[in-house]
């Protein structure tokens, strides 16, 4: 989830819509607050020590049989078992039927039709995937075992700069992006995505032209599939580090979305047609509504979270929703009109509404997935909104005739804000009521994008709990209930990740900041945060919990009507 280890080069810069200003104050003290992770390099499955480096420094040797040592068939068929359970009907990012035939025929010593290097390296990153969900792995035993299998598939990657790419390393590209999601390797993610990118229009494949020159519809299909993985992996990166997106909205368009029929209804021969069987839903179609949904991300992203030169504004209007001087730009009303009208066009088999019995099916799992994905993107196009709210004061106070609080861009930026909150408390129930005890993946989406969605929908609590207006319509017994539940979901992740410890320290220390602040002037009324004073002069909170005043001393935190720490997000925590 992000960059946290110790003495590591700079990750470089990240943008507007991470604001990471916040959470490097506060570094300190989370590394006093949080020990660092205990890799049991030992237990993993394979037995081997994990590597450090994204690519081997040394020069790529020749491939040899040793390089393609497997686990036991037991371990792998578990592994694999796992990515075509709880990956690929989320990421259908290469050919299941051609892959699954190639796994086969590796045990059995037939003659492969892949390149063998690139072949087992994908495997390999599959493995190092599958082992960050497995539940047979205990949860302390998974990100050495993952990285034993990812140092073994970036000795296999032969990856030549200089050379032209190929479908099957644009695809282990973005399979290896996904994975480093899992990790800490915050900059190596953000690279690699753009590799598998840059490979990919070196290739032509944001061409409509390069899809319609394909020989069969097979072709066609993995070609959409793999340019719109492209997209999908910039569009989430984009927004995980406040990043510019690589690819245009432009180039996105150029190339149709995959069609909504499996791959096993896709004939081979061109001219044939192409229908998914009645009574059959698709699997395929998760992904081609995930990314519609993401490109109406990357519009808020452009409209709502770009740079800008600071400037005062004239009016209320100005401040809250004025568009007219960014071209090009959507209004928040225009952006979650697109949520809405996505939302309709759901097909039934992801609207959530599980049959009796079938609470783990894939299409269960996709619409829990997908409904996560719409909350996210949902509280993201309200939370500048809310970010605004929190500091707004004397904007239009000179307004002789009218008040600012019965304004109307005032009325309406409080219901806005009034919905973020309600809809992070909604992404906390999800998440929360949905959440395995087993260690399974569950219904859920990855553990990792969990934190993400948990961790920024907690920012968005702590920002409503400082304003009385919008308690008057969120109870102060419902925020508290969502916050406990927020955190609970984060401890539970404690053994996952180093990343999921931090984020309670950041939370919990962000809470104590802003408790012992007290109610602002002219804005709240007394007693607004439920506080007692506690020892050093701190005050201890039901809502934020107890934190030790040591982890407060000596830090410079920002004034708190600047609200960048809303927008940071966890893999900022560097």
């Amino acid at each position: 989830m992000g960059a946290v280890e110790d003495e590591r080069p700079t990750q470089g810069f990240f943008g507007s819509s991470s604001a990471a200003s916040f959470i490097r104050q506060i570094k300190t003290a989370v590394d006093e607050r949080v020990s660092p992770p205990d890799r049991r390099t030992s237990d993993s499955i394979l037995g081997i020590a994990p590597s450090s480096n994204l690519l081997s420094a040394k020069t790529p040797r020749p491939s040899t049989v040793s390089n393609y040592v497997l686990p036991p068939r037991k371990t792998a068929d578990g592994l694999i078992g796992v990515y075509w359970s709880f990956v690929f009907p989320l990421y259908p990012l290469v050919d299941s039927i051609h892959l699954r035939a190639e796994y086969e025929k590796i045990w059995t010593g037939e003659t492969l039709y892949s390149d063998e290097n690139m072949l087992m390296c994908t495997f390999n990153v599959t493995f190092a995937l599958a082992c960050q969900l497995a539940d047979f792995i205990p949860p302390g035993e998974r990100e050495a075992s993952a990285d034993a299998f990812f140092s073994r598939a970036k000795d296999l990657l032969q990856f030549n700069l200089w050379n032209t790419g190929s479908a099957a390393l644009i695809q282990c590209l973005l399979l290896m992006a996904q994975y480093l999601q899992s990790t800490d390797s915050a900059h190596q993610c953000w690279i690699v995505t753009g590799l598998a990118i840059r490979n990919a229009q070196g290739l032509g494949l944001h061409l409509p032209q390069t899809v319609a020159r394909l020989q069969n519809p097979q072709e066609q299909q993995l070609a959409c599939k793999i340019w719109h993985g492209c997209v999908l992996m910039d569009r989430v990166i984009s927004m995980t580090f406040g990043r510019p997106a690589m690819i245009s909205t432009a180039a996105c368009a150029s190339v149709p979305l995959p069609i909504t029929v499996d791959e096993e209804y896709i004939p081979t021969v061109a001219g044939s047609e192409v229908t998914q069987p009645i009574n059959q839903p698709s699997i395929i179609a998760f992904y081609a509504k995930s990314l519609e949904l993401y490109e109406i991300l990357n519009e808020i992203l452009l409209s709502l979270y770009s740079p800008t030169i600071e400037e005062t504004p004239e009016d209320i209007y100005n401040f809250y929703f004025d568009k007219e001087s960014n071209k090009g730009e959507h209004t928040i009303f225009e952006l979650d009109r697109a949520l809405s009208k996505w939302s309709r066009s759901l097909p039934p088999h992801l609207r959530g509404e599980p049959c009796p019995g079938s609470e783990h099916t894939v299409f269960y799992h996709q619409s829990v997935v997908l409904r996560a994905r719409f909350l996210h993107v949902r509280m993201l196009l309200f939370r500048s909104t809310l970010s605004k709210y929190c500091t707004a004061r004397d904007i239009g106070a000179s307004d002789p005739l009218t008040s600012l609080r019965d304004s109307f861009p005032h009325r309406v930026a409080l219901q806005c804000s009034t919905i973020c909150v309600k809809v992070a408390q909604e992404i906390i129930g999800l998440i929360h009521s949905n959440l395995p005890m087993d260690g399974s993946p569950g219904p859920l989406p990855a553990w990792w994008y969990n934190i993400l969605y948990i961790y920024t929908a907690a920012t968005v609590l702590i920002a409503g709990r400082l304003c009385p207006t919008i308690l008057e319509e969120v109870t102060e017994a419902k925020m508290t209930q969502s916050w406990n539940c927020a955190l609970e979901v984060l401890r539970k992740y404690h053994s996952y990740s180093t990343s999921a410890r931090r984020c309670v320290a950041a939370l919990e220390i962000l809470y104590e900041r802003v408790a012992s602040e007290g109610p602002l002037p002219n804005l709240y009324p007394p007693n607004t945060f439920a506080t007692t004073a506690g020892p050093n002069g701190l005050r201890d909170s039901s809502f934020g919990g107890s934190i030790d005043s040591a982890f407060l001393g000596g830090l410079d935190f920002p004034d708190f009507q600047d609200m960048s720490w809303l927008n940071s997000v966890p893999s900022n925590l560097f």
